[in-house]
């Protein structure tokens, strides 16, 4: 530890996985903060004594206005570290997220007001290359459209 004693943080998060029959992944817009208006998974903090999966489906309503969930099944694992830098002068944070595939019943897609995303949206792999994703995101645009390794 540095003599400036840092907290050193882990983060729990449990997040969705969704695409349409048209293959686009859905994503939502971080409302404030130091990755304003980057793209993220819906998803957010596990409460205390909460199952991930009930995360995800309270922050997928939240966050999309999506309560049709019809299965949820445990798809990858996202750890990330955050160190004290210029640009995030925080204490470190370690960010584990659990992510779920979800298939989804009926709904129409509200955005979030006065909460972390302020809008939730469908993009093509092609229309996601051009938005400012934080790190979950990237991970999920891999998860979902690999990447061919050079060798192949």
């Amino acid at each position: 530890m540095s003599s400036a004693q840092e907290n050193l943080l882990v983060y729990h998060g449990a997040y969705g996985l969704c695409r349409d029959p048209s293959d686009r992944l859905l994503l939502a817009r971080i409302a404030s903060g130091i990755d304003k208006e980057r793209w993220t998974l819906p998803g957010g903090g596990i409460e205390w004594g909460e199952h991930p999966e009930a995360t995800v489906r309270r922050e997928m309503a939240e966050e999309t206005g999506i309560t049709d969930i019809q299965s949820a099944h445990l798809t990858a694992i996202f750890s990330h570290t955050y160190p004290r830098s210029e640009a995030r002068p925080y204490d470190p944070v370690h960010h584990i997220g659990i992510i779920y595939d979800l298939t989804l019943g009926h709904f129409e897609l509200k955005d979030e007001h006065d909460g972390t995303t302020d809008h939730c949206r469908w993009f093509t792999e092609s229309q996601i290359q051009q938005l400012p994703l934080v790190p979950l995101g990237e991970f999920a645009v891999d998860v979902v459209w690999p990447r061919a390794s050079p060798s192949e």
